[in-house]
C-alpha cells in the first residue's frame, strides 16, 4: 500500500527588528506568508516544492492544481516543453480572486529557487527559503540561519515567527482526513471532517478533489464574513447602492453561493463526516451581523446626530 498523501498549510508572520529596540528609528520589518510544503511521488519520479502565497484559500488551490498536474503528466521540471507555471496561476485565481484582489501574489519554490512568481510578494521571504533549503532539516532553524546570514552581510537582525496550522489533512484513496483551524476577526472556527467512499458511487478519492474542498471551506468562511459585514453596512446605509463596495458585495454574496454549493455536490459523491459538525457560512454571516453592529456603533451614532442637525436647522428655517 502506498503512503499517504500528507499536507499541511501554515500561516505565517516573520517580523525582522532592529535588536536596538526602542534606540533604533527604524520600524520592524513584517513579512506575512502561508506556506505549503509539497511532496510529489510517483513511480519514477520525485519532486517537492514550498508554495507560498498572500492568502490561505489560492495556497490550497495552487496546491491542488499542481498535484493533478503531476499526477496526469508527470514531472513538472523535466519536460520537453517548459511547463507554464503563469497559466497554472492564472486558472488558479481567474474569476473573482483575479477581479477583486489585485494585490494576491504567489511564489514557488524548489531547492530554495524561485522557480515562480506572480505579484508582490515580501523579499525576505526567498530568503528564509534558501535558509530552509542550506539547513535540510528543521524548518524553524532557518531563522536562526537567516539572523546569522543578515549578521555575515553586516546587518544585525531579531527575527521573530510566528506560524500557526490552518490545514492539515492525510489522504489515500480509500480515506482523507482533514482538520481546519481559520482564525478571524470576531471567531475561530475548528473542525475536522472525514470522507470515504459513497456505498452507491464507489468513487476514489482524489488529493485533488479534498485540496480543492477544503480551499472552498477556507474561502467561505472568508467570504462569509465579508458578506455579513456588507449585510450591515446596506443595512445601516453605510454603503451606497450600486456602488464599487456595493457590486463588490454582490458578486462576494453569489460567489459564496457557489462555494457552498460545490460542497454540497461534493457530499454527494462521497460519505463526509464532520466533527463537530460542518460549519454554516450562513451562520458566520449572522454572527458577523451582530460584531459588525457593535463595531459600527460610533458611525451610527454620529449618522443620528447629523441627522438630527439637518431637522432642526429645517425647523429653524421654517
Amino acid at each position: 500500500m502506498d503512503e499517504p498523501f500528507q499536507i499541511s498549510l501554515m500561516r505565517e508572520k516573520f517580523t525582522l527588528r532592529d535588536p536596538a529596540g526602542d534606540l533604533s528609528d527604524e520600524p520592524p520589518i513584517v513579512a506575512l506568508s502561508n506556506r505549503i510544503v509539497l511532496n510529489l511521488v510517483n513511480q519514477s519520479e520525485r519532486e517537492t516544492y514550498v508554495l507560498r502565497t498572500q492568502n490561505m484559500h489560492s495556497c490550497v488551490r495552487l496546491a491542488a492544481a499542481i498535484h493533478k498536474e503531476f499526477t496526469e503528466r508527470g514531472s513538472l521540471v523535466s519536460r520537453a516543453t517548459e511547463f507554464r507555471w503563469d497559466t497554472l496561476w492564472s486558472n488558479v485565481i481567474k474569476g473573482y480572486e483575479k477581479k477583486y484582489n489585485p494585490d494576491i501574489w504567489a511564489a514557488v519554490y524548489e531547492n530554495g529557487e524561485v522557480v515562480f512568481a506572480a505579484g508582490d510578494h515580501h523579499p525576505f521571504l526567498d530568503i528564509i527559503e534558501k535558509c530552509d533549503s542550506k539547513q535540510k532539516g528543521d524548518y524553524e532553524d532557518s531563522v536562526s540561519f537567516a539572523e546569522k546570514a543578515f549578521k555575515q552581510a553586516g546587518k544585525t537582525m531579531k527575527i521573530e515567527h510566528d506560524a500557526n496550522i490552518a490545514l492539515i489533512g492525510k489522504i489515500t484513496p480509500e480515506e482523507a482526513k482533514c482538520g481546519l483551524i481559520i482564525r478571524g476577526s470576531n471567531r475561530t472556527t475548528t473542525f475536522n471532517y472525514t470522507v470515504n467512499e459513497h456505498f452507491r458511487h464507489k468513487e476514489p478519492i482524489s488529493i485533488a478533489t479534498i485540496m480543492s474542498v477544503s480551499a472552498a471551506f477556507l474561502e467561505g468562511i472568508q467570504l462569509a464574513f465579508h458578506v455579513g459585514m456588507g449585510n450591515k453596512k446596506m443595512e445601516l446605509e453605510l454603503m451606497e447602492e450600486y456602488s464599487e463596495k456595493y457590486m463588490q458585495w454582490k458578486k462576494t454574496s453569489s460567489r459564496l453561493g457557489s462555494l457552498n454549493t460545490a460542497i454540497s455536490q461534493f457530499e454527494m459523491k462521497f460519505d463526509v463526516k464532520y466533527r463537530p459538525e460542518r460549519p454554516s457560512f450562513g451562520e458566520i454571516v449572522d454572527d458577523t451581523e451582530k460584531f459588525a453592529a457593535k463595531l459600527f456603533k460610533p458611525q451610527i451614532e454620529e449618522k443620528l446626530q447629523e441627522e438630527e442637525g439637518k431637522e432642526e436647522e429645517l425647523s429653524l428655517k421654517n
